[in-house]
């Protein structure tokens, strides 16, 4: 009987440890392929940005930043579960601040878009083609314009037909401009109709369009600063009870309860963000 007991309790000493093998090779495995995908995204959004640098440094440090926000909020005596969550969060921000700098850069080259439909029609109207019009336009335009459409005259060097380098910028910078533009050059190519009168008449719609989401962002203004007043409000009263109770705040960063608080609070806002940013989007959209 005490043979077997020993049989069987190493037998289950030996299941748990392959367990926790696989478990912690699966884990290590995953943590691998997410640092791959992180990395070749971070590569490609880089290159999109038109900046140069390591892409490989930029997990090391998040996972640098993770640690630092996690012992900090451990530190300020906020829990080990929230510091947790707080470090896992501050992981994917310099994906976050990368995408929101290639969407402000998106946002920039759209807005400098119809300056340079207006500048390549009146080269085209002085007599120059096309191809002739965008190797011009670069030595005349700020960034980011002036680097997309050098990579659009490179293409066009190496044999690439203007209008398909219209379109691989199409690719690197979808949006409803670049369709545009992408479409009005592709109908004058096909149809041989005056590209300069039509290139003149897109960025005149384009500068249209930018007018009225302007206005249109303009009155969004003012729900957006209603929404920002009532969602600072948890905040204010939160610190406002903690003035007036000492022991509120100590229960609110170190109980279940106080984290169960927080984190519906931070649920609930940002729900009530993400509707009224799908709202605008439809409004703008329609």
């Amino acid at each position: 009987m005490g043979v077997l007991l020993w049989v069987l309790l190493a037998g289950a000493g030996l299941c748990t440890a392959l367990f926790v093998w696989s478990v912690q090779r699966a884990f290590f495995y995953a943590i691998k392929q997410h640092k791959v995908t992180y990395t070749d995204e971070a590569a490609h959004r880089l290159r999109d940005l038109f900046l140069f640098v390591d892409a490989t440094m930029l997990w090391p440090c998040a996972c640098g930043l993770a640690g630092l926000v996690g012992i900090g909020a451990w530190l300020l005596g906020v829990g080990g579960l929230f510091a947790m969550l707080l470090a896992t969060g501050s992981l994917f921000l310099p994906k976050l601040l990368l995408r929101l700098a290639l969407a402000h850069r998106k946002a920039q080259f759209e807005r400098q878009l119809p300056d340079a439909l207006f500048a390549l029609s009146s080269v085209m109207r002085a007599g120059s083609s096309f191809a002739v019009a965008l190797q011009s336009l670069p030595q005349h335009a700020l960034a980011p314009l002036s680097q997309e459409f050098a990579v659009v005259n490179d293409r066009i060097r190496l044999g690439v037909a203007p209008q398909d380098a219209i379109e691989e910028l199409v690719i690197r910078l979808p949006g409803e401009a670049l369709n545009m533009l992408a479409a009005t050059v592709r109908v004058a190519v096909r149809t041989g109709g005056p590209m300069a009168q039509m290139l003149e008449q897109t960025g005149k719609t384009l500068l249209a369009n930018q007018q009225i989401a302007l206005k249109l962002s303009s009155l969004m203004a003012q729900g957006w600063m209603q929404a920002w007043v009532m969602g600072a409000m948890p905040p204010g009263l939160m610190l406002v009870l903690s003035s007036m109770d000492e022991a509120f705040t100590p229960t609110l960063l170190s109980t279940t309860e106080g984290h169960m608080v927080i984190l519906m609070i931070i649920g609930l806002e940002s729900l009530g963000l993400w509707w009224l940013r799908a709202i605008a989007q439809s409004v703008k959209n329609t």
